[in-house]
């Protein structure tokens, strides 16, 4: 059998003060743009999420095989900055599940532009180069990271960028994060309608503090949504507009008041929303499976739309939610970027839930335990990936776990 957690409510309200950890996505650009600029130890990082690790371990060493274990992030921004690392060859890599999600319009965008890159069958092949760069079109992207991953490297070029986003733009947050963190180490860019425009030029090494992860902190919104009388403090959050995710905190405001106190948030559970709840997580796509579960814990109806890209994730996430939702005894209907769902949870004991290799899926499912009295979950050691001490932090909010 595999390694497995039983999680257990607290015998009263939820109470805590939780250390939210540093931002993934913050530091994985940070620390790309930090390099670029030759000082790759400006990046104030304490975390232990595994992409971040494998990604500033990698850019420290810099050896010929760049394994990116199950990052999608670490991988395609991993595969630009190979792409101009002059002289040097690197082959880019991963778990399987991790080679088969898509990256063709990366490598094609990359090598519009200049880059020298070979499929293998264990990877891609990238011989560092000076790229010319020049204008380059990405038409509804499967994700953002695409985008993200050719603004972190532009500035190398010898000719800048002239980049053409046109379509669907999924988790522009992210986008717009990555430009203000290249603008921060002097990338001049600028934006006019679908262009975005890279001028050539050096990096400026500056230093830069990682602040607290909103995706983190989404899954204690949903612990304060579903635990009446709760009171959780998360140290570290800022509220500056930087994290796509800092949504959640308007997307649940009928559930979860938010104060501000000292250096972070302290998070109030409130029962003023009731009926049907609707969100387009276009932007914030990762938001989907802690709203989802708030929602079914609550007994509310909920549609979601802007939902395109997560059957490419770490898992399918639409039909992993769907089928966790069915064992609780939900209805749902999901199909073509959009889900919906109805009924309260029905099955207060459900079998043990597989997070099929997603640390969103287990730190989604944790919460629900305030519902059913107890939950289980298989692979506990998957939240590695961006919150290790998530189960740590779980049990120091009254929560009881069991391991197996």
């Amino acid at each position: 059998m595999p390694p497995a957690i039983t999680i257990s409510r607290p015998e009263g309200p939820v109470k805590a003060h939780i250390a939210v950890p540093p931002s993934k996505s913050v530091a994985n650009r940070a620390l790309v743009l930090a390099d670029l600029a030759g000082r790759l130890s400006g990046v104030a990082w304490d975390g232990g999420a595994d992409d971040t690790r494998i990604l500033r371990q990698l850019l420290r060493d810099k050896p010929f095989r760049l394994h990116c274990g199950e990052g999608g992030t670490t991988f395609r921004f991993l595969l630009a900055w190979a792409c101009v690392q002059e002289g040097a060859g690197h082959l880019v890599t991963g778990h399987a599940r991790l080679l088969q999600r898509p990256h063709e319009a990366l490598v094609e965008a990359l090598r519009t532009l200049g880059a020298d890159i070979t499929v293998q069958a264990d990877g891609l092949l990238v011989r560092g180069r000076r790229m010319r760069g020049g204008t380059v079109r990405l038409h509804s992207p499967a994700s953002s990271q695409y985008i993200s991953a050719l603004l972190l490297i532009a500035a190398r070029f010898a000719e800048g960028m002239e980049l053409h986003w046109t379509g669907t733009r999924l988790s522009r947050p992210y986008v717009d994060m990555t430009m203000r963190l290249c603008r921060r180490y002097g990338a001049a860019i600028s934006e006019d309608g679908d262009v975005i425009r890279v001028a050539p030029g050096p990096l400026q090494a500056v230093p830069t503090a990682v602040p607290g992860d909103w995706s983190a902190a989404a899954f204690w919104y949903q612990i304060a949504a579903l635990s009446p009388g709760s009171e959780i403090l998360l140290e570290g959050l800022e509220a500056d507009g930087l994290q796509g995710d800092e949504a959640v905190a308007s997307l649940l405001a009928g559930n979860v008041q938010g104060a501000r106190a000292g250096n972070g948030l302290l998070l109030r559970h409130s029962p003023t929303a009731e009926g049907a709840f609707a969100a387009d997580l276009t932007g914030t796509p990762d938001l989907f499976q802690p709203l989802a579960f708030t929602m079914a814990g609550l007994g509310r109806p909920a549609a979601f739309t802007g939902l395109d890209n997560l059957p490419l994730k770490e898992t399918d996430r639409l039909k992993a939610v769907a089928d966790a939702l069915a064992a609780l005894g939900c209805s749902t209907q999901y199909g073509a970027g959009s889900f919906h769902l109805s009924g309260p949870v029905a099955n207060r004991t459900p079998p043990p839930f597989d997070p099929c290799g997603d640390h969103r899926m287990a730190m989604s499912l944790a919460p629900l335990a305030l519902v059913c009295g107890e939950v289980a979950l298989f692979h506990p050691e998957v939240v590695n990936k961006s919150y290790p001490g998530f189960w740590r932090d779980l049990a120091g909010a009254g929560f009881r776990l069991a391991y197996r």
